[in-house]
């Protein structure tokens, strides 16, 4: 894990959780697995608070715990988990534009909660739909829960959001690992009735511990840890299963990836294309597996009779995208055989490919120029090419062609291969063959992109930091201002306005528009980080374990 990463996951602790669980987390980051006892002396925190922390940091999924030889129990953190925090905006509004509303509070909830149960995620669910609607001084009847839970029925189909593994206790009910799931299915088993009952029913807890704990409590080498939520007569049903909830980040994943497919193929032929390729995904979804370099064959007739009837398109045509897929689009579709009117499978790992390096290519334009990036054409085509070869492909003088060609070689945009005539590599007989590592290239971009959305992070932080006086003088105003616009003061509200003066205005302009700038480049920026992250998934795959 490199620097940029490890100070890019601090800063989210610590944005997200406070400096403690942020200095906790990053030793489990640095140094692995630990028990207890070193993280609180390398940390110089008090065991106590060590596991308030580690306690959060088990409830968000950042942390796992194991027991070991000895009866020691180590802790140990995903960096990969912490980075997931850059695209919770992402996943809230994707739950939003496919499944409305109730669904998009339902994945903030389980995402601002990190592991909860059903009956208090609907609980406040429903509470947040119905305050909204009276904020609004809707005429809209009140939201019961029964909608929620059938919202809540339909992401776990969508995959979604799914249970949490159970945790494995000692003779003494002391938590001491979490337990792998042998069966992925059993993860997104729908819930029974007695999932939805709410704490509410039973004894109330502090506001406090709500919000940061829910039901049921374990010890944790005697400190406290959410684990399992037992109902009262329901404890061989919880050794099953377990009654805790959490966000399927992956299927959002592989959504994210499907979408960037589908654009891909509007932009480069045409939004009808586009439908195609939209309907064809939708069919691998049950056939294939996420991580797959291809989908399982789709036959012709398959991919014409799922197509929406709306889209008005006929056989021929459908025919003729599915040979332009195949032909004209970098290989994102294969023609695999000609049975039930041509059989076809999707190419994964070539579609995020090309994707990716459309990508790189946007990066090279604005930083060298488009001369630069006709260099970049022929290198990508040609793969090893000679730099008197460069400068007669890509028309460019002498002059021009090494300027830009040795500019891109300095920032490693570009790789050189040497290839010599003699055991003393003298230059003058030495070949240098110029070409693009994308891989290597794809690595080097993504830290870049960690880098800038550190900055940015940073950079969001001091502006807020250095205006919050005046921040917080702007909400007082404004609730100051609400409440006389409900009571319909309108003399007073104009005083109330004048409190705020004329420069203070020009500041408080300046510092919303940056952060609307940082902002905009912070979504930009997660969209370049995804792909890139996708497209190594792709191609770094670990090696099969040995027999």
């Amino acid at each position: 894990m490199s620097r940029i990463v490890l100070d890019l996951c601090s800063e989210i602790l610590r944005l997200y959780y406070g400096d403690l669980v942020s200095s906790v987390g990053m030793y489990l980051l640095r140094k692995k697995a630990s028990n207890i006892i070193t993280i609180s002396r390398s940390t110089n925190t008090d065991i106590h608070q060590t596991k308030e922390a580690l306690c959060v940091l088990i409830q968000q999924n950042i942390v796992r715990f194991e027991q070991v030889k000895g009866g020691i129990i180590e802790y140990e953190a995903i960096a990969e988990e912490v980075l997931h925090r850059l695209q919770y905006s992402h996943y809230i509004h994707c739950a939003k534009k496919l499944y409305g509303d109730a669904a998009e509070l339902l994945i903030e909830e389980l995402l601002l909660q990190g592991q909860a149960t059903l009956g208090e995620t609907v609980e406040k669910t429903t509470c947040k739909l119905n305050e909204s609607i009276a904020s609004n001084n809707s005429s809209l009847p009140q939201i019961s829960q029964n909608v929620v839970r059938d919202k809540v029925l339909t992401l776990i189909k969508a995959r979604l959001i799914r249970r949490c593994e159970n945790v494995l206790k000692n003779k003494e009910d002391k938590a001491i690992a979490i337990d792998p799931c042998p069966d992925p299915e059993s993860l997104f088993l729908l819930p029974s009735s007695s999932e939805y009952e709410s704490s509410t029913s039973k004894t109330k807890r502090s506001a406090e511990d709500d919000l940061t704990m829910p039901s049921k409590r374990i010890k944790i080498e005697g400190g406290i840890a959410e684990c399992v939520k037992v109902e009262p007569g329901e404890h061989s049903s919880s050794e099953e299963y377990s009654n805790l909830w959490r966000v399927n980040v992956y299927q959002f994943h592989h959504h994210f990836k499907d979408q960037a497919i589908v654009s891909a193929v509007a932009r480069t032929i045409d939004q009808k294309a586009s439908e195609v390729m939209r309907t064809m995904l939708r069919l691998s979804e049950t056939k294939s597996v996420p991580t797959d370099e291809e989908s399982l064959e789709l036959s012709f007739t398959e991919i014409f009779s799922a197509i929406p009837k709306d889209k008005m398109m006929s056989r021929e045509t459908v025919d003729q995208y599915l040979k332009c897929l195949s032909e004209n689009c970098h290989d994102f579709v294969t023609r695999v055989g000609e049975s039930g009117g041509g059989m076809f499978r999707i190419n994964f790992y070539k579609a995020v490919k090309a994707i990716c390096i459309s990508q790189i290519e946007t990066v090279v334009l604005e930083r060298f120029g488009s001369k630069a990036l006709r260099i970049f054409h022929v290198l990508m085509v040609k793969k090893n090419v000679e730099q008197k070869q460069v400068e007669e492909q890509a028309m460019l003088s002498p002059k021009e062609a090494k300027e830009l060609l040795y500019a891109m070689f300095a920032e490693n945009f570009v790789s050189i291969t040497e290839l010599s005539k003699t055991p003393d590599h003298a230059p003058a007989r030495t070949f240098y063959l110029f070409h693009v590592n994308i891989i290597q290239l794809a690595r080097m971009l993504l830290e870049k992109c960690y880098q800038s959305m550190l900055n940015i992070k940073i950079k969001r932080d001091k502006f807020i930091s250095e205006n919050r006086r005046l921040l917080d003088k702007q909400e007082r105003v404004e609730t100051i201002i609400a409440s006389l616009d409900a009571a319909g003061a309108i003399e007073q509200k104009e005083e109330v306005e004048q409190m705020v003066t004329p420069a203070e205005k020009s500041q408080l302009n300046k510092v919303s528009h940056a952060t609307k700038q940082l902002e905009m480049s912070e979504v930009q920026l997660n969209d370049t980080i995804f792909i890139m992250e996708t497209f190594l998934a792709y191609t770094l795959k670990p090696p099969p374990p040995k027999r």
